[in-house]
């Protein structure tokens, strides 16, 4: 037993799509979560920006004693975490592999897309993991770079869902049936994708396979809190605690969700 919390990390509010779901597989455990959203976007920053900003909130996950560690964001999973794995003991769990993974499980006609940032399509990550899966997989990869400012304002579905339309004009023609939201912001437009992608296209939110992997884990390296443990979700903020406050409540169906705000000292751990 390990009472200790799961730090969340992301560059903003997208990775709480992830906090959601790991809370609901895992209703005993407590989360600490960080969000970086005074640097977002992080998808057109260099690779040593990311890794760097990466670390700060990786540091005051540490401060938090947390037991493992969820990079609940693709550009970090891409850019930061096979560096940072080398400098901690914690666990780090990324969304990259298990969005491939559960995408490999369920393509039929073996061609998949992944929209994400300008970085995570640059990585081309979901590429190789997709293909180490499976070789047979031809990977379309999109960078979708206006979706997450709009997502991190809460502008309106018409708004969104036009944005959506633009950004996938470009494979429109492909024929792909399984399509990976490759950024822990786009679940929160899920319904805009829907309703721009052919019905047949299997829409694949690596979030899902986070939490069972995480699960999986935890139970394997006896990780879990006991039932009996308090439980509590701590939400930080590097960015504005309002906007941060109204998208949590409204996305996890949160009344009392209130995060905190941490300046820059201070995700420094």
């Amino acid at each position: 037993m390990d009472n200790r919390p799961i730090g969340l990390l992301d560059s903003g509010v997208g990775g709480l799509t992830v906090v959601k779901k790991v809370m609901q597989k895992m209703p005993h455990e407590s989360t600490v979560f960080i969000g970086d959203n005074a640097h977002i976007p992080y998808g057109d920053k260099s690779k040593e920006e990311i890794i760097a900003l990466t670390r700060q909130s990786v540091k005051f996950l540490l401060s938090k004693d947390v037991k493992l560690i969820i990079f609940a964001c693709n550009t970090a999973t891409a850019a930061a975490m096979p560096t940072i794995q080398k400098e901690v003991d914690q666990q780090i769990i990324g969304v990259i592999q298990s969005g491939s993974l559960a995408a490999a499980g369920v393509t039929k006609n073996k061609r998949v897309a992944v929209v994400g940032t300008q970085v995570t399509a640059a990585s081309h990550a979901y590429q190789k993991e997709l293909k180490f899966r499976d070789p047979e997989i031809k990977v379309t990869e999109l960078a979708a770079p206006k979706l997450v400012p709009l997502i991190e304002r809460d502008a309106d579905a018409a708004t969104c869902l036009t944005a959506v339309k633009e950004s996938l004009a470009p494979i429109k023609q492909q024929d792909f049936d399984t399509i990976i939201l490759g950024c822990t912001h786009f679940p929160i437009i899920r319904d805009q994708f829907a309703q721009v992608l052919s019905k047949r296209v299997q829409i694949v939110d690596p979030a899902d396979q986070v939490a069972q992997y995480t699960y999986n884990v935890m139970k394997r390296d006896d990780l879990f809190s006991s039932p009996q443990a308090m439980v509590s979700h701590e939400y930080y903020t590097t960015g504005d605690v309002a906007m941060v406050n109204e998208l949590g409540r409204s996305f996890l169906g949160e009344p009392m969700f209130s995060a905190r705000h941490l300046d820059e000292g201070e995700n420094h751990g």
